[in-house]
């Protein structure tokens, strides 16, 4: 079955990417430790509570991030939306998690999931003109046995294409199911590639 990737761009990016970055360096000079983790390489990972933190410029990213959420949420989940008798229904976006990576020249993060979560995100702050899908790109796994696939002329597709590709460009939002094991390509280039991601689970209002 089809795995549905949200892609949105923020109209707003270029009036706030200074402050993001003025943000994120000071959030730096404060805590100088990032996060150890088995797929983190050469990179600085801020904390987890990155929404918490008080910047009007990152309170906007987070705003258009939760509507990035329930919009995916809304597209996939439509059929089941339909089916209630409260049409006027709304929905809680609960974020559950964020942070920012700032990586270096040759970072990467390798394949992994954020499995305690419904959905989740990256956010593009900062990327050279130079990206593309074989630098600094983020992909997919596709989530099943490779081994489970024929190899004739009506497998090939599914034989050959084991992970599907996103170009990172400045003020693009990708989302999607938290369960998809995912990554990110090392970025060569002049300037440091900078992303905000976050997790979210989506609720009934009550």
């Amino acid at each position: 079955f089809p795995i549905m990737v949200g892609e949105f761009f923020n109209p707003n990016h270029d009036k706030i990417k200074n402050e993001l970055l003025s943000f994120f360096k000071e959030y730096e000079e404060r805590n100088k430790d990032s996060r150890e983790g088995k797929e983190n390489f050469n990179l600085f990972e801020s904390k987890y509570n990155l929404h918490q933190e008080k910047s009007g410029a990152l309170s906007e990213v987070i705003n258009f991030i939760a509507q990035g959420f329930l919009g995916v949420s809304n597209n996939i989940n439509k059929k089941y939306i339909e089916k209630l008798e409260n049409k006027n229904i709304k929905f809680d976006v609960k974020i559950k998690n964020s942070w920012f990576i700032r990586y270096n020249k040759g970072g990467a993060v390798m394949p992994h999931d954020h499995g305690e979560c419904s959905m989740s995100c990256v956010y593009y702050v900062q990327v050279g003109n130079d990206t593309d899908l074989d630098n600094g790109s983020t992909y997919f796994l596709r989530p099943y046995n490779r081994g489970t696939t024929h190899n004739d002329f009506g497998g090939m597709r599914y034989a050959n294409e084991s992970a599907g590709f996103f170009k990172a460009e400045e003020g693009k939002l990708l989302i999607w199911p938290s369960f998809i094991m995912h990554g990110s390509k090392p970025y060569i280039g002049e300037k440091d590639r900078i992303i905000i991601s976050a997790n979210a689970d989506i609720n009934i209002h009550k």
